[in-house]
């Protein structure tokens, strides 16, 4: 099998693959994880806004997912309480949410199930308005009659995540590479689809990787791998989605939930700072840019009196969307392309984190069914993964374990996906030197090279400022 695309989907599929005994390959044109996988609110959910569309089966499919990465991902993946003010007595009263907190607890009754007490989901309760205030200090919502309170998952670090799935992958004997893109896809004589011609991204040369399937899992760049290959296949809307964050901690303990303009946002707590998302936009639409999506977030939240000068630094990523609407696809979707002509490739498109897991499951036993293998159960939801923790190392020890053993290969590579370094903001200066001088020791950087990494890295935090 030849994975394409590195980010959390494309890895998640290269683990269950060869788990299940393939043979894998994994080309990612850029670094590992640093498209829409980069763009992330760090939050695992369990399904509760399905109750809306009374999808029960999304519901506890959700659920599952939460609790997988409680299992398999213990040091990243943690409980977070999610708190949503109730006012008056229609759906967002107390009624109502009492409802469907108790529908949610019915339906994902053996979420705990393998999970220690610390990483047990609890039952979800309904708060009084001073309860609400007393977890919400200096919360002011006109007729406030209390709060649902209930518990989802958030991920300390996604981007250390993403790794955790490609050393996973390595572990069981895939070949991982990042900096190599999948030009076009090859075909045999009989229009079947055979692997692709890769370019090195970093050495320039051209490489064939032969693969009797190929999962094409690029992301918002599914399209563009289609179309330079010749395949017809239904297009994917794409939406620009931003999170947010900020430089102080505007909640406390819980996630809070606020409304603008008929879009539910959040204020997400993590380490010592605010995450809010998530805002969406049509890409080819006029845009109202980032700043107007901070406008929704101080209208949702006009207690946190948020303002520019709040915010430190904007995730920003494409993710699939609906035709004339600014609301994301709610589930992943397997393509099996030989309905397109070109059998032996499948396209994997993800959703969300939480539904990365799942999506590889669903792509992997598409797989197989094209390679007519005895099916073979995945077990991604119980084995655990592979180096899914926080980096435990000095600064200096990481960034040569990251060019070591991680394949960062640029400043910026250590910096915003290696190190937990400078993923809430530009970090200090010294601790950028740090990295540096580590970099340049490992891979033999002169000082014209180190000068240009540096130049990348504050280019990066330039576009990433709050602008239109």
């Amino acid at each position: 099998m030849l994975v394409v695309g590195g980010g959390v989907s494309g890895a998640a599929i290269a683990w269950d693959a060869a788990l299940r005994g393939l043979s894998v390959a994994l080309v990612e044109a850029a670094d590992f994880g640093a498209g829409t996988s980069w763009n992330s609110l760090k939050t695992i959910h369990g399904g509760l806004r399905h109750l809306q569309r009374a999808n029960f089966a999304a519901v506890r499919a959700a659920a599952r997912e939460r609790s997988a990465f409680l299992r398999i991902a213990p040091a990243l993946v943690r409980p977070l309480g999610f708190l949503v003010p109730t006012v008056g007595h229609g759906l967002r009263g107390r009624e109502a949410l009492r409802l469907a907190l108790l529908a949610s607890d019915l339906l994902t009754r053996d979420r705990n199930r393998g999970l220690d007490s610390a990483h047990s989901i609890p039952r979800g309760v309904v708060l009084s308005p001073a309860e609400t205030r007393e977890r919400v200090p200096g919360l002011s919502a006109p007729g406030l009659t209390g709060g649902a309170l209930w518990t989802d998952a958030q991920v300390a670090s996604s981007e250390r995540l993403v790794l955790a799935f490609l050393h996973s992958a390595f572990a069981e004997g895939a070949a991982v590479a990042n900096y190599v893109a999948a030009s076009v896809l090859t075909r045999d004589a009989f229009g079947r689809v055979t692997g692709a011609a890769c370019r090195d991204g970093l050495g320039g040369g051209a490489l064939a990787v032969r693969a009797r399937v190929t999962i094409n899992a690029a992301g918002p760049g599914i399209d563009s791998v289609l179309a330079a290959s010749g395949v017809a296949a239904p297009r994917v809307p794409l939406l620009r989605a931003w999170n947010l964050v900020l430089r102080r901690r505007v909640v406390g303990d819980v996630a809070v939930g606020g409304e603008a303009d008929g879009r539910f946002l959040f204020l997400v707590p993590w380490r010592d700072r605010t995450i809010v998302g998530t805002g969406y936009e049509d890409p080819d639409a006029p845009s109202g840019g980032v700043r107007a999506f901070l406008r929704d977030a101080a209208r949702a939240f006009p207690w946190a009196e948020l303002v520019e000068h709040d915010v430190a630094l904007v995730h920003e990523g494409l993710v699939a969307g609906r035709e004339n609407a600014k609301a994301l696809w709610t589930a992943h979707r397997v393509r099996d392309h030989a309905r397109d002509g070109a059998p032996g490739l499948i396209s994997a498109l993800g959703v969300k984190f939480t539904g990365a897991r799942a999506l590889a499951e669903a792509s992997v036993d598409a797989a197989l069914r094209r390679l007519g293998r005895t099916p073979v159960a995945s077990r991604t939801d119980t084995v655990v993964l592979h180096r899914a923790s926080p980096p435990a190392e000095s600064l200096g020890e990481g960034a040569r374990s990251a060019v070591r053993e991680e394949m960062a290969v640029h400043l910026t590579d250590a910096v915003l996906r290696r190190l937990d370094l400078g993923t809430a903001g530009p970090p200090a200066a010294g601790d950028v030197a740090t990295v540096l001088a580590a970099m340049a020791s490992a891979l033999g950087w002169n000082d014209a090279k180190q000068q240009e990494e540096r130049a990348s890295l504050d280019a990066f935090y330039n576009e990433r400022r709050i602008v239109s």
